[in-house]
């Protein structure tokens, strides 16, 4: 499966679930209706289903079980390989030194950097002689992709990837200089708060792999080292897992590369009965480990295997013996530091560690961040979630972190307590009848409030948010009838409405998305019916209009999406005028008036799109005020002061464009820095940087020191996620750019650059059309490939890009008409024109491609004198169709804006 990153990856998810379920004719009847609407995301999903197909034919799941378990005994401690000793053998640029460990899939060795760019030392990982079998090869394939998607300051780092003498496959990993993380604790003494702290930055890294859909399957003290400064860093996914389907997560399987099951290579001390049993494996097999680690730390033991037990009886010993209590078997451990605080893991800490290692998957945790949530409740003195909530257990967790309020209140709780019951006991008689008449109605709101909290954010982080649209296909008709309803009924009615079709938006099953937006709608049409009902009320109606207009956006229906993002603003200004003082209402407002603005900008309204971002912003900046610190809110912002650079780019006011892009660029760097394993903010810089440089290219402003800086953070996105398309087009746009001003090139070396970018634009879609959006990079490589004489070689590939982008072009207008973006019209504008510069020497075919250009200008208006590009191309192609056109009023007055705006 390629490396996805999460967010894609969601996406992603619920579509291939569809086509798996579907027989191959109507699979392929879907993909091609996903292929029209969005051919990159039909692309993607046509690999993994090849991938899928190819691996069944191979047999991928042929190998028995027991000879997997067989490989696994095998690589028990206490049984030696031989290591081959290859000290002082280069290996890609590293030379090795002396071997740091093995085990039964690979050896790892120290090593130095040998061509002299740095001198620290790194760890060399490769495979053994002899092991080296298809599904060993695989796995550690695998390995260097995993690893390469992994960035987190407590994940060992990936350097390099390659293949000693054509056989041996190795990693080039960060050494650490550290201790196993049980030696660490024991030698320096750690008390059990500092081994539960210690203990969640190893949760914390892991629970970073498994938001990205990736399990680790071998987790122990040797794969976890602490340095000297207390960091810690794990090591080795060398067995990991990619989670395929989220449903299966949900019900105790997972597989990787769309299999069913995967190499079962595990470390049996520390494997999960899944794992033992040959079962499927999930995120809550890496929690049975991360048990059994934290009850190592703190209990000084294996929790189901001592010295007197065989292997055999250890692995027996997962599946069948339950350990003994956490606490029992500290108090009896000869780590001093333990024994004596051996009281403390009683109850919340033995619960814990108990629900870590329940022989089922379903009754542990469901992840790593689950178990750390628990054991931070735990530091704080909070009620945990692994026990039943009952009052008494509540009370006293609220007790032991507020003693000296409740000692100091108890009289007047007691009488409080008193009067209540009396309270209690008299409405209970007097409403009986009532309860009774509402206890259906109260069940059905249940319902839905589950639906739309807990069940909705269990299904988000692992991508089944689909399974709504089952649910709520089934009981659309029981939501949309508000007979009799209540109003909070209506609400959580159009809330779960909502939801259904923002998941079938999300689909791309855009038209199937109006039948649920539409009874959502119709349920909160009015003004809240009560004050304290405002807020929700405005926020249920904001949310339908948005998701609406969203559904009508997506297909280009910009009339339409305006109307509905009218709405929200409409409703969204009222909410903020019923409570000026209401945050939520202020960003509400602000993110209605982003969206129109967007659609303005599309239309080639660009005052109405300037005042619709100005204020977003100013909104924007009142909240961040009271705000300071919100990631997201500051991301928003950032959002909006590009799309006001956008518009202003648009309008030919490049200066203007330039100062708003760079406003947004401190405030992405610091997030950038704050957040270093999340690689979007890199995306967001390295995209504001190539917007910069575009402006000042077109200002007269040197931009190759811009171009310069956003190809170095390109690279980084790159090296992050090279299976990442839309990174990869990203620094190919990029590349393109910069070749445009580069300097010191000559018009045959820029020409020949041109040619091989254009190549490698191809090889990320080998055999498929174009993307629409990395259409404009593609005519910019062939307007720079024309702009000197060329070789046949580079004239063959010119010319054949060109009838192809051409034909992609012309797809696309006729497929959108009126509705094509400004962005596809003005590429197939530029393409005209390239060709009639191509065929000045035939001067009828020349005037038939400005004709061609003349006719895309009259496919939609309101682009003249307010689309700086569109405007540009309309003087040439008037130039093209008469030699005198200069001298028209209408061509001279457009010169005219144009240098206006240019000077603003």
């Amino acid at each position: 499966m390629d490396a996805l990153n999460k967010h894609r990856w969601l996406a992603l998810s619920p579509l291939l679930d569809e086509l798996l379920d579907l027989d191959d004719a109507a699979r392929d009847e879907r993909l091609a209706r996903l292929r029209a609407d969005d051919p990159d995301t039909a692309e993607q999903l046509q690999r993994m289903l090849t991938r899928a197909q190819d691996l069944e034919d191979q047999g991928f799941l042929s190998a028995p079980a027991v000879a997997q378990l067989g490989d696994a005994l095998a690589s028990l401690p206490g049984e030696p390989v031989e290591v081959p000793d290859l000290a002082g053998q280069q290996i890609g640029a590293y030379v090795l030194e002396r071997p740091l460990g093995q085990g039964g899939m690979g050896s790892v060795w120290l090593a130095r950097r040998a061509d002299g760019r740095f001198s620290g030392h790194v760890a060399v990982k490769f495979l053994m002689a002899g092991l080296l079998g298809r599904g060993d090869a695989g796995r550690f394939a695998r390995e260097g992709e995993i690893l390469a998607r992994l960035s987190h300051p407590h994940i060992a780092r990936l350097l390099d990837a390659g293949v000693h003498q054509g056989d041996r496959p190795y990693l080039v990993l960060e050494y650490v200089d550290g201790q196993p993380i049980d030696a660490y604790c024991r030698e320096r003494q750690l008390g059990v708060e500092a081994r539960v702290r210690l203990f969640l930055d190893v949760l914390a890294a892991v629970a970073h792999a498994h938001a990205r859909l990736i399990l680790h399957r071998d987790l122990k003290p040797s794969n976890i080292l602490v340095t000297r400064d207390g960091d810690v860093k794990l090591l080795d996914f060398g067995i990991a897992k990619l989670l395929d389907d989220a449903a299966q997560a949900l019900e105790g399987a997972a597989a990787t590369e769309l299999t069913q099951r995967a190499g079962s290579a595990f470390t049996p001390q520390f494997a999960a009965p899944e794992q033992v049993q040959q079962a499927d494996v999930t995120t809550a097999t890496d929690v049975y480990a991360l048990g059994v680690l934290l009850y190592v730390l703190l209990g000084g033991r294996h929790p189901t295997a001592d010295d007197t037990q065989t292997q055999l009886d250890r692995l027996k010993a997962v599946v069948e013996h339950v350990p003994k209590r956490l606490s029992d078997a500290a108090a009896r451990q000869d780590d001093k530091a333990i024994a004596r605080q051996s009281r403390l893991l009683r109850g919340d800490l033995d619960t814990i560690v108990a629900k870590a290692l329940k022989k089922s998957p379903a009754e542990r945790y469901a992840n790593a961040q689950a178990l750390a949530e628990d054991l931070q409740r735990w530091l704080a003195h909070e009620p945990i979630a692994a026990r039943p909530d009952s009052r008494v257990y509540v009370l006293g967790r609220f007790v032991r972190r507020h003693r000296w309020s409740v000692a100091a209140g108890s009289a007047a709780l007691v009488a409080l307590m008193g009067l209540t019951v009396v309270s209690v006991l008299q409405a209970q008689r007097a409403h009986q009848a009532e309860q009774q008449a509402q206890a259906r109605r109260q069940q059905a709101e249940d319902l839905l409030s589950y639906m739309l909290g807990e069940f909705a954010d269990k299904l988000r982080p692992i991508g089944r948010l689909e399974l709504l649209d089952s649910v709520g296909s089934k009981a659309l008709s029981f939501l949309a009838d508000d007979l009799q309803a209540s109003p909070m009924e209506r609400l959580q009615r159009a809330k779960a409405l909502t939801v259904i079709g923002e998941v079938r938006i999300s689909k791309r099953d855009l038209d199937s998305a109006q039948e649920p937006l539409a009874a959502a709608a119709a349920l909160v049409q009015d003004n809240p019916p009560a004050p304290a009902l405002v807020a929700p009320w405005r926020k249920a109606q904001g949310a339908v209009a948005f998701w609406q207009g969203e559904a009508f956006y997506r297909q280009r229906q910009l009339e339409r999406a305006g109307e509905f993002w009218n709405r929200y603003r409409s409703v969204s200004a009222k909410w903020n005028e019923a409570d000026p003082r209401d945050l939520d209402a202020q960003l509400e407002l602000s993110y209605a008036e982003n969206s129109l603005g967007s659609v303005y900008l599309q239309q080639g309204r660009s005052t109405e799109a300037e005042r619709a971002f100005r204020h977003s912003l100013a909104l924007k900046d009142a909240v961040l005020r009271q705000r300071p610190d919100d990631p997201t809110l500051q991301s928003d912002w950032c959002d909006t002061v590009s799309w006001l650079g956008t518009l202003f780019h648009q309008a030919g006011r490049y200066a203007r464009a330039i100062q708003e892009f760079e406003r947004a660029i401190p405030v992405l760097q610091t997030l950038r820095q704050q957040h270093p394993a999340d690689l979007e903010w890199l995306n967001s810089e390295a995209s504001l940087l190539l917007n910069i440089g575009a402006a000042q290219m077109l200002s007269g402003v040197d931009a190759e020191p811009t171009f310069s800086r956003a190809k170095g953070l390109a690279e980084q996105l790159r090296s992050g996620d090279a299976s990442n398309l839309a990174w990869a087009f990203l620094a190919l746009d990029i590349d393109a750019h910069a070749l445009e001003v580069a300097t010191n090139l000559s018009p045959a070396e820029r020409q020949r650059r041109a040619g091989a970018l254009l190549k490698k634009m191809d090889e990320l879609r080998p055999g498929k059309p174009p993307l629409e959006n990395a259409l404009p990079t593609r005519v910019k490589l062939l307007e720079l490939m024309a702009a000197a004489p060329c070789a046949p070689a580079l004239c063959s590939l010119r010319d054949a890009t060109l009838t192809e982008t051409e034909q992609r072009l012309a797809d696309l207008m006729a497929k959108r008409g009126s509705g094509a973006s400004l962005m596809t019209l003005t590429t197939a504008v530029r393409l005209q024109l390239l060709k009639a510069q191509l065929l000045a020497a035939d001067k009828q075919s020349g005037q038939a491609a400005c004709e061609h250009a003349d006719a895309l200008l009259g496919v939609r208006g309101g682009w003249m004198q307010s689309h700086a590009d569109l405007t540009q191309r309309w003087l040439k192609v008037r130039e093209c169709l008469d030699p005198l056109a200069n001298r028209q009023p209408e061509w001279v007055a457009a010169r005219a804006w144009l240098e206006h705006q240019r000077n603003d």
